[in-house]
C-alpha cells in the first residue's frame, strides 16, 4: 500500500470511530506508520483535505459493496436485508466502535466544513442513486424510487446509530426485515 493510501485508510478508520473533531493528526500518523512530512506532502491542506479524501474513499468503497449486493440480489428487498445484516455484523465485529464514517463525520463537522459536507453528500448521493436504480428496475416509478431510496437509507442509518448506542444489532435486523417486506415486489 502506498504512503498516501496508508494515510487515507488510517484517517478513514479514525473518522469512522471518532468523527472529525476526535481524529487528531498525531493519531493518523501513528495508525498509518507514516511521517508528518509524508502527510503534508500528500495532503498540503492538512487534516481537512485528508479527511475529505478519506470520506470519499469510504463512500466509494461502500458504494461498491452496495452495488455488489444490488447486482447479486433478485430484488431490492433482498439486497437491503443483506445490507442491514452486513452492517449489523460489521458493527458487532468492531465491538460497536465502527458505525458509518459518513454519518459520524456529517454529524460532527459538516456544518463547519464545506469539504467534509461535500464529501459526505457525494457518498450518500451515490448510494441513493444505486438504490433508486435498483428500485426502478424492480418496477417503481422514478420519483417513487428516489423517495423510497431516501426512506430506506435514512432508516438504515438511523438503525445503525441506534444499534451503536444500544450496543445491540437488533435495530438493524428489525429495520432490515421491515424494509425487505416493503421493497420486495409481489411475485
Amino acid at each position: 500500500m502506498s504512503t498516501r493510501d496508508q494515510l487515507v485508510e488510517a484517517a478513514a478508520d479514525l473518522l469512522q470511530r471518532r468523527g472529525y473533531t476526535g481524529t487528531g493528526m498525531a493519531e493518523v500518523l501513528t495508525e498509518s506508520g507514516t511521517t508528518k512530512g509524508s502527510l503534508y506532502f500528500h495532503f498540503p491542506g492538512g487534516k481537512e483535505e485528508l479527511a475529505g479524501v478519506a470520506l470519499r474513499h469510504r463512500g466509494s468503497t461502500m458504494a461498491a459493496f452496495i452495488s455488489h449486493l444490488l447486482d447479486s440480489s433478485p430484488d431490492s428487498g433482498t439486497a437491503v436485508a443483506a445490507f442491514a445484516a452486513a452492517l449489523a455484523a460489521r458493527l458487532v465485529e468492531s465491538d460497536y466502535e465502527r458505525g458509518c464514517a459518513l454519518a459520524t463525520a456529517t454529524l460532527d463537522a459538516a456544518t463547519e466544513s464545506p469539504v467534509i459536507r461535500a464529501s459526505c453528500a457525494d457518498g450518500y448521493d451515490s448510494w441513493l442513486s444505486l438504490l433508486a436504480a435498483k428500485l426502478e428496475a424492480d418496477g417503481w416509478a422514478p420519483d417513487e424510487a428516489a423517495d423510497e431510496a431516501v426512506l430506506t437509507l435514512s432508516a438504515l442509518e438511523g438503525a445503525l446509530v441506534l444499534a451503536r448506542a444500544q450496543q445491540d444489532p437488533a435495530p438493524l435486523h428489525s429495520v432490515g426485515r421491515m424494509l425487505a417486506r416493503r421493497l420486495t415486489p409481489a411475485r
